[in-house]
């Protein structure tokens, strides 16, 4: 098992689009990546309060991997590739690539309840 946080930026003016850009990676990953366990969007909540207050253009990720090789995979593959040149105009970037802030993580310990499997998003 291989976590993942990732954080990009949405450009000012373009936040409806990339969020319907990620519902197409989205959906996109979870047919064609089966080692691809977990990949969850989040942008920062309107009703709760965080400490430190996000920027509202943040998107978050939260994504469990099957292993290092099946995260590289995913990175390097021609799905996340196409993807990333046909809309990375609507996020923040470095020379001509998305700029992620990433953190991998080790589970301490912890559970995943299968509610949490079939909840929709928003549910």
């Amino acid at each position: 098992m291989f976590p993942v946080i990732a954080r990009w930026t949405i450009l000012p003016g373009r936040h409806a689009e990339a969020l319907a850009a990620l519902a197409e990676l989205a959906d996109a990953v979870q047919q064609a990546e089966p080692s691809t366990w977990m990949y969850t969007i989040h942008t920062p909540s309107t009703t709760q309060q965080s400490l430190p207050t996000p920027s509202a253009d943040e998107v978050v990720f939260f994504s469990v991997f099957a292993d290092a090789d099946a995260f590289q995979q995913h990175l390097d593959g021609p799905l996340f590739g196409d993807w990333s040149k046909k809309y990375s105009d609507l996020f923040l970037t470095n020379h001509g690539f998305l700029f992620v802030l990433a953190e991998y993580l080790d589970r301490a310990a912890g559970f995943v309840r299968p509610e949490m499997v079939t909840v929709p998003p928003g549910g």
